[in-house]
């Protein structure tokens, strides 16, 4: 076939590691738990070459634009359709554990759960490690249609290499992190590389290149990298960055009810509830974060809107999503969040006895003594807990506004996370945040004062062309 001829091959391995809980489902049950995590036929999780592709595709055509995305990963657009250019194997991963979560639906209106809507599903620990390979093949009539880029690497330091540049980026996907699975936009299935990611070029037309494919190909013996990826991932201008470091004013407690039975004080309280932790580490889920962005953001609609609850909830599904009861329809959330990770040399635990009051009475209820132990943080005023989210695909100042105004709350401490909001628990208050946006970056700092970094202006302008969408 005319232009079928092999002229490069272009390798990417390393060793990827879980950073969130994996959660990729298998469709079957145990009645357990109401989603079972895939699995091989010798009983190891693992990550479908098919997923990985999945993500990748989607990054690069954020990245670039689709039809790059298009030419790498194959396409079936009738007279256009052509084959993947890559090769990319399945990743199973060496078990870290097995752990059950729950979810529940939240109601918008009245912020409480939805009858019937709390699940159990598994999911495989963070820590997990798994080899990974993707093999780029370069044909005759692919140098002889190179990709139109904008380039990011200027791959291997050679204007012009249009696949050396896919997999530069790639490799920086890898290093930097990607989600994979389900419930990736409320943390879960992060995944970076755990060693250096390695890009080997292969070159047929240089003698001693096609020399050291053969001896990779015969023994797996790898000549020096072509390149590493950076962990600064490419970022794509048409997505909103947003990085946020708060210190924590008082308690928090993400309820963990799964507690050893022990029993407090002289009264004998059994303590009911800590604060959720992975290994040696205190957790805020994804989920979490989620609810309460969620849940302020659509606060923050009704107030603009003069409280049309119809024109609220239509701008909230744009960005958040949206599940339909008969399970056939719905829309993806585009905000992406991960999950939050704090180490426990930077917060205490200390357990509260308290007592259920009657709500009709005011008094305590006899027999309702609970012990829980929330955290708090060992140094004031320090960055302790840091959210990353990200809202892909950010089609107009308007958006990029209402993330403005959801920063503004959580900076403030008008976003409280976790249980116990009625008690003051959850308060946060901004140190430190750095924003990516249309390819500026503004950075906010709250010591000694507030400083800003970036055009002001510029962040104003959003919050006043989504004011103006919403009144006009």
């Amino acid at each position: 076939m005319s232009g079928a001829k092999l002229v490069r091959k272009i390798v990417i391995q390393s060793k990827l590691k879980t950073q969130s809980p994996l959660r990729i489902g298998s469709g079957a049950n145990e009645g357990l738990t109401d989603i079972l995590i895939l699995k091989n036929k010798q009983g190891q999780p693992f990550i479908p070459g098919t997923s990985l592709a999945g993500v990748l595709r989607s990054e690069i055509a954020a990245i670039y634009d689709k039809a790059v995305a298009d030419k790498l990963f194959g396409s079936i657009d009738g007279h256009d359709a052509n084959q993947s250019m890559l090769n990319i194997s399945d990743v199973v991963l060496t078990s870290k554990g097995i752990v059950v979560r729950d979810g529940v639906a939240i109601d918008e209106l009245t912020g409480v759960a939805k009858t019937g809507a709390k699940f159990d599903f598994e999911a495989l620990e963070r820590g997990a490690v798994g080899n990974v390979f993707l093999e780029l093949t370069v044909r005759e009539c692919d140098e002889a249609k190179p990709l139109a880029i904008n380039y990011q690497h200027n791959a291997y330091s050679v204007k012009g290499d249009c696949y050396g540049e896919m997999a530069a980026t790639i490799a920086d996907l890898l290093t930097g992190g990607i989600s994979v699975g389900s419930l990736t936009t409320k943390g879960y299935g992060k995944i970076a590389g755990a060693e250096a990611v390695a890009v080997y070029d292969f070159d047929f037309a240089q003698a001693k290149s096609a020399e050291q494919w053969l001896a990779y190909i015969s023994d797996e013996k790898l000549p020096q990298a072509a390149y590493t990826g950076k962990a600064e991932a490419a970022k794509a201008e048409k997505n909103f960055y947003l990085e946020v470091d708060c210190a924590l004013q008082g308690a928090l407690l993400v309820r963990n009810f799964d507690v050893d039975d022990v029993k407090v004080g002289s009264e004998g309280v059994k303590l009911s509830a800590v604060q959720l932790k992975s290994g040696e580490d205190y957790v805020i889920p994804g989920t979490s974060w989620k609810g309460v962005l969620r849940s302020r953001a659509f606060k923050i609609l009704l107030a603009l809107t003069g409280n049309d609850l119809q024109a609220a909830q239509r701008r909230l599904q744009e960005i958040f999503g949206f599940a339909n009861d008969d399970k056939q329809s719905g829309k993806r959330s585009r905000l992406l969040v991960e999950e939050t990770y704090i180490s426990s040399d930077k917060l205490y635990a200390m357990r509260q006895t308290r007592n259920r009051i009657d709500r009709f009475t005011g008094s305590t209820i006899e027999g309702a003594l609970f012990c829980e132990e929330p955290v708090w943080q060992q140094k004031r005023d320090a960055k302790t807990i840091t959210l990353n989210a990200c809202l892909r695909n950010c089609n107009n100042k308007a958006e990029a506004g209402l993330m403005l105004l959801l920063l503004k709350d959580l900076w403030l401490g008008n976003m409280n996370i976790g249980s116990g909001k009625g008690i003051g628990r959850g308060v946060l208050r901004g140190v430190h945040c750095q924003i990516d946006y249309a390819g500026n970056t503004y950075t906010m700092e709250n010591k000694n004062g507030f400083t800003l970094t970036g055009n002001k202006d510029e962040l104003e302008a959003c919050v006043q062309a989504l004011v103006g969408e919403l009144n006009g």
